[in-house]
């Protein structure tokens, strides 16, 4: 009797310990880096060709890749069908990147894009757990050239008083930018819950 329950205690502590640990959170991931929107996208999309992905979407700040893949047996057994032959299942990462006063913010959406049971295609948020992949791409961003070209030493030319500043239209553009991948995000949480727009 006395051995059962210390094969109980041991287990109920280990079942403890294990519950403990950190769980992986589902994403949208966040990173930052010094380099340009334009430098960081340039080295995303070399990264993702490279491993064999096919580039869906292209807008100037916001794109996507996809390639397929085998979803998890549970997922596989539960949620992508087999029935729809021209249809299959895809591992796809989405990119959104937003520049604010010399800092890129990289948001990173990893789905499984599978047909369901009626043929539709349907979207399921992939957690991204492994670790040393997170901490790999957070080096990759780290490690991108930065703009940090001098001036030429030549003096600019006077600017007319007549002339409006530059600084206007790329804020209405910016602003402009922001309210188009809202309405993405929003389109995209409108099949999935578990992506929240901000």
């Amino acid at each position: 009797m006395k051995r059962v329950l210390i094969v109980i205690l041991a287990l109920t502590t280990l079942a403890a310990a294990r519950d403990k640990k950190p769980k992986a959170q589902p994403g949208p991931y966040i990173f930052t880096s010094k380099a340009s929107a334009q430098t960081l996208k340039a080295l995303i999309v070399q990264a993702n060709l490279k491993e064999g992905y096919a580039l869906d979407s292209d807008d100037p700040l916001q794109f996507r890749f996809s390639k397929p893949a085998q979803m998890p047996p549970i997922g596989a057994l539960f949620m992508a069908s087999n029935a729809c032959p021209d249809m299959t299942t895809k591992k796809v990462w989405s990119y959104t990147l937003a520049e604010l006063n010399g800092t890129t913010k990289v948001t990173v959406q990893p789905l499984w894009e599978y047909p369901d049971d009626y043929c539709k295609t349907q979207t399921q948020v992939q957690i991204w757990s492994q670790t040393e992949e997170i901490t790999a791409f957070q080096a990759m961003l780290d490690k991108a050239p930065t703009s940090n070209a001098s001036a030429p030493t030549s003096s600019p030319a006077p600017v007319s008083t007549a002339v409006a500043p530059a600084s206007t239209p790329t804020v209405v553009a910016d602003q402009q930018q922001i309210t188009k991948q809202h309405a993405a995000c929003l389109e995209l949480a409108k099949d999935n819950p578990s992506i929240t727009c901000k």
